[in-house]
């Protein structure tokens, strides 16, 4: 079944609808998102990628990055991801979007930040597995590891919220 995105400018306004596909191959801007997960202690959860992966195959990651599908508002896609990707449902909280034009990726990411204490049911095609980290060490890990190009940003962007 086709796939299909938002296309999009750099101000995040729609353009058309396109083809997941060409949007990665012609290098088009689409919207995207990722999620922090947090458990009650303050300490964030984050994933090694499957090795299957197109894109930062075995790199950490958050628990949760996904595309925007054409028709979904970023909202209904963080549910949706979280919920197919954790096995969880929590209440997200949206914490901004920044734009990511580079090669391999060309996206608008909207990041969300959540907590939860339940236990998370990682989907094996996404990711193999998931460790809590304090802040120190997540800061240590995303300086000085083979991330997604997405994640060093969204964590950046966490932190400058007010008492992260």
């Amino acid at each position: 079944m086709t796939e299909y995105l938002y296309h999009v400018d750099k101000e995040d306004n729609v353009i058309d609808k396109v083809e997941r596909n060409h949007a990665h191959s012609n290098k088009l801007l689409h919207r995207s998102g990722v999620v922090l997960v947090f458990d009650s202690k303050q300490n964030i959860c984050l994933a090694i990628r499957s090795p299957l992966k197109e894109i930062f195959p075995s790199c950490i990651d958050s628990v949760c990055s996904f595309h925007v599908k054409y028709g979904q508002t970023y909202l209904e896609a963080v549910k949706e991801e979280l919920f197919e990707e954790t096995g969880i449902k929590a209440k997200p909280e949206y914490l901004g979007k920044f734009l990511l034009d580079e090669d391999p990726d060309h996206m608008i990411v909207a990041v969300f930040s959540t907590v939860t204490d339940e236990r998370l049911k990682l989907d094996p095609e996404e990711a193999i597995s998931h460790t809590f980290y304090d802040s120190d060490k997540a800061d240590e890990l995303i300086k000085n590891e083979k991330t997604t190009s997405w994640l060093p940003e969204a964590w950046d962007l966490y932190k400058k919220k007010p008492n992260p």
